[in-house]
């Protein structure tokens, strides 16, 4: 019995010496190993093209329905069919690969494997059923318009003009920036979407943008600034007196920047149909900026009459030794189109506090061109009165005031 027991307590030992069953934990993303068929390969006769990876993948991949969500086919040839065989991934274009035709596979960043490690880069794979590749692409970057901004992910295409049914197909990388082609010299039409519900079709609510380019000798570079579309005009989300003399004006939707700002644009009229008359219209962060430029002029103004002087500098700390600052982001070409506009009026006719105004605006834009006539009516507020009969209230965080010492008792005097 006793060596039964030693017996065991060796086995015990021996099983708790080594690592934990299954090995040390794997947290590495599944790695491609090899394509079928090679990148860059020439007359390529098959039916579909392969990725091997190092391990067994997941075939429900991150942020997308499903594999073939996960896979741009270009020139597009009807959506990939993608086929899922553990550890290797097979794809296809619905309607078979075309002869003479130099085709770009691009898998997106999400496929994972089965312990849930994500793959966050994409890969590429360029092959052609013919005996040479296109020199020529079209390059460029997307960006978020409204939020200043690149995109990445974002659903890129090009559709030849001299026959609509090529389209070239690819996504925008991390830092915006997107690669078309190979393809031919010719006139193009090139979209970009943040595509929302992933079915890769421009729909209503999504933000889009889209440039003609001409491809001659060249790689020519676009800049795709993506925001809402639609046909309908813009209406009013806000109209607001801010005084006697200026008027804030909010839309439901951005303005074309090239809409030209002029007194014509806003019409103020009173009860009576007497006309308030309107001498500016600027853009709303323009009126943000005087005000505060303004406000700090005024500021500067009352510490130099206190006899202050000018405020002191801001000091910036220094920059550590051989440290370079980091890039600033990269930024649209354009401001982002506003939504708000800020009217003026004549001090010879101003709002008075209690009188209802009617506001309409004409000829403002949306950005593909739509307008409408607005009409709202408000009445302007009267100021708040002061309440004179109210005391102040006590400083609840000034410790309250100590009576005074008395002073000391003097002893009593005996004759």
């Amino acid at each position: 019995m006793r060596r039964l027991i030693v017996l065991l307590a060796g086995l015990a030992a021996c099983a708790s010496a080594g690592p934990p069953p299954g090995g040390p934990e794997d947290h590495a993303p599944p790695q491609i190993v090899s394509t079928t068929p090679d990148s860059g390969q020439l007359n390529v006769k098959m039916k579909e093209v392969q990725f091997q990876f190092d391990e067994v993948v997941s075939d429900r991949p991150a942020g997308a329905a499903g594999l073939d969500r996960m896979f741009l086919i270009s020139p597009r040839n009807g959506d990939p069919r993608v086929s899922w065989h553990r550890s290797r991934i097979s794809v296809r274009p619905q309607r078979g690969f075309r002869d003479s035709t130099a085709y770009r596979i691009t898998m997106l960043p999400g496929i994972a494997d089965l312990r849930g490690n994500v793959r966050k880069e994409g890969a590429t794979l360029v092959f052609s059923t013919g005996s040479g590749f296109p020199t020529l692409g079209i390059v460029g970057t997307v960006f978020d318009w409204s939020a200043q901004s690149v995109t990445k992910g974002a659903y890129v295409e090009a559709i030849a003009k001299r026959d609509t049914t090529i389209v070239y197909l690819s996504a925008s990388d991390t830092s915006g920036q997107f690669d078309l082609g190979p393809l031919p010299a010719g006139d193009y039409l090139v979209r970009a979407l943040i595509d929302q519900n992933s079915n890769r079709v421009f729909d209503r609510n999504e933000k889009w943008d889209s440039a003609s380019v001409t491809v001659t000798a060249t790689r020519p570079s676009v800049e795709l600034d993506l925001i809402e579309r639609d046909s309908v005009p813009p209406a009013f989300a806000d109209v607001v007196a801010d005084d006697s003399v200026t008027m804030t004006i909010t839309f439901d939707k951005p303005i074309d920047p090239g809409t030209p700002l002029q007194p014509a644009l806003v019409a103020i009229r009173r009860a009576d149909s007497s006309v308030i008359n309107v001498t500016e219209v600027r853009w709303g962060s323009v009126a943000a900026r005087a005000r505060a430029a303004a406000d700090s002029a005024r500021r500067a103004d009352s510490v130099r009459a206190a006899g202050g002087g000018n405020p002191p500098p801001v000091v910036r700390p220094p920059t550590p030794s051989g440290v370079r600052a980091p890039p600033p982001p990269r930024k649209p070409k354009a401001p982002a189109p506003e939504r708000v506009m800020v009217a003026t009026v004549s001090p010879t006719t101003p709002m008075l506090p209690g009188q209802t105004v009617r506001v309409t605006t004409r000829g403002i834009r949306n950005l593909v061109g739509n307008s409408s006539e607005l009409t709202r009516s408000i009445t302007i507020p009267k100021p708040v009165p002061r309440d004179s009969t109210r005391r102040a209230r006590p400083d609840s965080a000034r410790p309250p005031a100590r009576p005074p010492a008395r002073p000391p008792a003097r002893p009593p005097q005996y004759p």
